[in-house]
This record gives C-alpha cells, structure tokens and sequence, in this order.
C-alpha cells in the first residue's frame, strides 16, 4: 500500500510540473512560463513524498511562493510558509557557496531577490529531522522539515504568469 501511495504522489507530482520547465541552462533571471490552472505546486504532496520516502530522497522540481527567508552560517532558507515549522512548508535550501555567488552576480542576497515572489525549484527532496536544543545541548524532541535542496544557481528561477491564457 505504501509503494502505491508514493506511486500516486510521484503521478501527481510530475503531472502539475512538467509543463513548467525549460531547459537547465537557464540563468535565474529568466522566467519560467506558468499557465494560471497550476500557478504553484501543492507542499502537502511534497511532504507527503519525502515521509514516504525517508530517508531516501528524490531529485525533482516543483514552483513555490516564497513566505519567508531565514539563514545560518550563509546557508539561505526560503520557506513556502510564514512559520518554518508549519507541516506544510517546504524549505529551499541553498548552500553557502552558491548563496555567496548569487549575491555576487545579483548584487543582493537571494534572501531579499527571491521573497514574496514565485518560484521553480529544481532540487533533491528530503525529510530532515530538526532536533530541538536546551542550553546549547540537544534534546530528546525533534521534528521533521522538507527541505529542496539545489545544487547550482540553475536550479532556481522566477516564474512570471503565461499572460497569453
């Protein structure tokens, strides 16, 4: 049962991406092409794969509203939702490294360029389990995030609505 839920999920997530993506060459200043009827992808579905799949993960793409930012030691966070510990957020995770030269080629940091816009994110998908502190020492308690993480600045572009639909 549980190979046919992931099955589902695999579907239904390549199904509301595939007409959105262009070619890996492009630079993140060019859009992607949306039409209205799948304007974002749903996180609950993502969620739902990475649990299945824990603690394996999954190359895939999928379009985003960035809510939030955050970020620890360079690492940027963009969060789907206002609160990063809501179940239904997807965190996007971009790397020291390639934060560092996005801001060198934009001239701001891919916190401030990327917030309240859309987005599409090609990256791997997984369930991170977040341990909670006490103290500066680990607790007990933790919970789960789904992060996407990218591995070049390819991976992530804005997305402009299809204005011929």
């Amino acid at each position: 049962m549980r190979l046919w839920t992931v099955l589902l999920v695999l579907f239904i997530a390549g199904c509301s991406s595939t007409s959105s993506t262009q070619g890996s060459n492009s630079s993140v200043t060019q859009p992607v092409q949306v039409d209205a009827a799948s304007d974002k992808s749903d996180t609950m579905t993502y969620r739902g794969l990475a649990a299945a799949l824990y603690p394996k993960t999954l190359e895939t793409v999928g379009v985003f509203k960035v809510k939030a930012t955050g970020d620890i030691k360079g690492r940027v966070f963009l969060n789907t939702e206002y609160d990063y510990r809501d179940p239904r957020n997807i965190t996007v995770v971009i790397p020291p490294k390639l934060a560092a030269e996005f801001e060198q080629k934009h001239k701001t940091s891919p916190k401030t360029y990327f917030l309240n816009k859309q987005i599409f994110v090609k990256g791997e998908l997984a369930q991170v389990k977040i341990w909670f502190g006490f103290n500066g020492k680990r607790s007990s308690k933790y919970y789960y995030q789904t992060h996407m993480r990218i591995a070049s600045l390819n991976d992530i572009r804005l997305v402009s609505k299809d204005e011929s639909s």
